[in-house]
C-alpha cells in the first residue's frame, strides 16, 4: 500500500509542479508594477498559483522524509540511480529555498529570477519522477508475475516440509506462514520494510536455506535503528517468503552461471584460434557485418596486429557477442585481412 501511495504522490508531485509552472508563465504575462513590487494578474490566478506551490512543497517534504532516513541507513554503497535520485531531491530543495527567499524577502529579484527557478524545479521534478516511478511499476509488475509460481501447490507443500526444521520459535504458526495469505504478508514486509536499508537486488542476490534466511532476517532487523521496525512476527513471515522464492533465485543463479561459462568458453575459443586459418573472404565479411553491426558502426576498426584482433573480439565476446567457433574464425580472419599495418599483416 505504501509503495502505491508513494507512486501516487510522485505523479501528483509532477502534476502539481507542471500546473504551478504553467500558472507562473500565465501570471508573468501580466504587467508588473516595479514600484509596488506587485503583479497586475487576477487575484484568483495568483491564489491558485500559491495553493499549488504549497501543495508542491508539502509533497516534497513528505517524500524527502521517506527517502532521507532510508538512504542514511543504507548498508552498502548506493546504486547510481539512487545517487541521481538523491541529487535531484536535494537540488529541488535548494531551488525551493532560493525561490521562497526571493518571493518573501528579495522581491526586486522576483521578476527576473523566479521564472527560471520555477522552470528548473519542473525539470528536476520530471527527472526525479522519471527515475523512480517507471522502475517501481516495472518491479511491481515483474514481482507480481513471479509471485504466481511461488504460490503453486507444489511449492507450498515443499515449504511446509522445510519450515519445521528452520528454527522458528514455538509460537510461530508454520501452516499460516506457508499459506497463500502468509506469503502475501511476507512479500509485503519485504517490499515495504526491508527496502528501508537494502536494494532488492542485494537481498535476492543468492538463494539460502530457510534456517539461513531466518537468521539473516533477525540479524538485519536487529541492526535497524531508524525507519519502520520489523516486528518479530513480521520477521517470520518475510523469512518464510524468502524461503519460498529460493528455488527461483537458485534457477536465476544457475542461468547466470551458465551464461558466464559460455562466455568464458567463447573467449578461450577466440584466443586459441589457429594461426593461418583461412576462409572465403566474402563469407567472412558477411559474418563480420552481421555480427558486429548489431552494436557498432561499420567499417572495420583500425587494428595493427592479429593479437589486437583477437583481443578485440575476446573483449566484445565478454560484452555479449555470441557466435560459433567457425564464425569467430571468420571474424578474426576478416579483421586480420584489413590490418592498418602492412608489416603486421605480412607477418601472419
Amino acid at each position: 500500500m505504501e509503495t502505491w501511495l508513494n507512486v501516487g504522490l510522485g505523479l501528483l508531485f509532477l502534476a502539481t509542479g507542471l500546473a504551478n509552472v504553467l500558472l507562473m508563465y500565465r501570471i508573468w504575462g501580466y504587467p508588473y508594477d516595479k514600484a509596488k513590487l506587485k503583479s497586475k494578474a487576477p487575484r484568483s490566478l495568483v491564489l491558485t498559483h500559491r495553493i499549488t506551490g504549497y501543495v508542491f512543497v508539502l509533497i516534497y517534504l513528505y517524500l524527502m522524509s521517506q527517502m532521507l532516513p532510508r538512504i542514511w541507513h543504507y548498508q552498502i554503497e548506493l546504486p547510481p540511480r539512487s545517487v541521481m535520485h538523491l541529487t535531484l531531491g536535494l537540488a529541488i530543495g535548494i531551488l525551493l529555498i532560493i525561490k521562497i527567499a526571493i518571493v518573501r524577502s528579495f522581491k526586486h529579484l522576483e521578476s527576473t529570477l523566479v521564472p527560471a527557478l520555477g522552470t528548473g524545479l519542473l525539470i528536476c521534478t520530471a527527472l526525479l519522477v522519471g527515475l523512480s516511478v517507471p522502475f517501481v511499476l516495472k518491479e511491481q509488475y515483474l514481482s507480481q508475475q513471479a509471485f504466481g509460481t511461488v504460490l503453486s501447490q507444489s511449492n507450498l507443500e515443499r515449504l511446509k516440509t522445510l519450515l519445521p526444521r528452520a528454527g522458528f520459535p514455538p509460537g510461530a504458526d508454520l501452516n499460516e506462514l506457508a499459506s497463500v495469505s502468509g506469503l502475501q504478508q511476507g512479500r509485503q514486509v519485504l517490499l515495504s520494510k526491508c527496502v528501508q536499508c537494502h536494494d532488492l537486488r542485494t537481498v535476492l542476490v543468492r538463494p539460502k536455506t530457510p534456517e539461513a534466511w531466518l537468521q539473516t532476517v533477525h540479524r538485519m532487523a536487529d541492526r535497524a535503528v531508524i525507519g519502520k521496525p520489523i516486528e518479530p512476527r513480521e520477521r517470520w513471515y518475510v523469512a518464510a517468503y524468502l524461503a519460498a522464492i529460493s528455488p527461483d533465485l537458485r534457477q536465476a543463479v544457475l542461468v547466470k552461471r551458465e551464461e558466464e561459462l559460455q562466455k568464458q568458453e567463447a573467449i578461450e575459443t577466440v584466443r586459441q584460434l589457429p594461426k593461418g586459418q583461412r576462409f572465403d573472404m566474402s563469407v567472412a565479411k558477411q559474418t563480420f557485418e552481421a555480427k558486429c553491426s548489431q552494436c557498432h558502426d561499420l567499417p572495420a576498426p583500425e587494428l595493427a596486429s592479429v593479437a589486437e584482433v583477437k583481443a578485440l573480439v575476446a573483449r566484445m565476446t565478454d560484452n555479449g557477442l555470441t557466435a560459433s567457433p567457425e564464425e569467430f574464425g571468420q571474424i578474426v580472419f576478416y579483421l586480420s585481412a584489413n590490418l592498418t599495418s602492412p608489416t603486421s599483416a605480412s607477418s601472419r
